[in-house]
Formats: structure tokens, C-alpha cells, sequence
């Protein structure tokens, strides 16, 4: 399955190499219960919410990171 930040969330932790970006960018994230209720949306949704504005600072180099997984 092709990753990047349009990706489900959800699609997103089911891949070892997909967490591992998530965790690179927002360590503890993949770990935490929430994400199991926003599973249903893409990464680049997530990261427009306020609360994630440290991480939404590396929108670009988190899709090419998840991009270079689907390789």
C-alpha cells in the first residue's frame, strides 16, 4: 500500500514502517489511545488541527518519509 499524508490514519499504524515515520516526527504518538478515534482521517486532516502545529511544521518532509516507505 502506497503511504503519504493522505493517508488514513488507520493505514497509516498498520504499517511498521508508517508508525516509525509518525513516531519520528511525534514521538509517543502511536502509543497513544486517541488515535484510535481519529483513525478514520488522513494525516494531512490531522495535522490541521491546532494541537499539532509543531509537527504540521514538517507536512513535507513527513509525506516524502511516508512516500519513501511504500517503496
Amino acid at each position: 500500500m502506497a503511504l503519504s499524508i493522505d493517508s488514513k490514519i488507520k493505514d497509516i499504524m498498520r504499517s511498521p514502517e508508517g508508525k516509525a515515520v509518525m513516531e519520528k516526527y511525534a514521538p509517543g504518538s502511536t502509543s497513544d489511545p486517541r488515535m484510535k478515534l481519529v483513525g478514520a482521517l488522513t494525516y494531512r486532516k490531522l495535522l490541521s488541527f491546532p494541537e499539532s502545529a509543531e509537527v504540521a511544521v514538517h507536512l513535507e518532509e513527513i509525506d516524502a518519509d511516508l512516500k519513501a516507505c511504500s517503496k
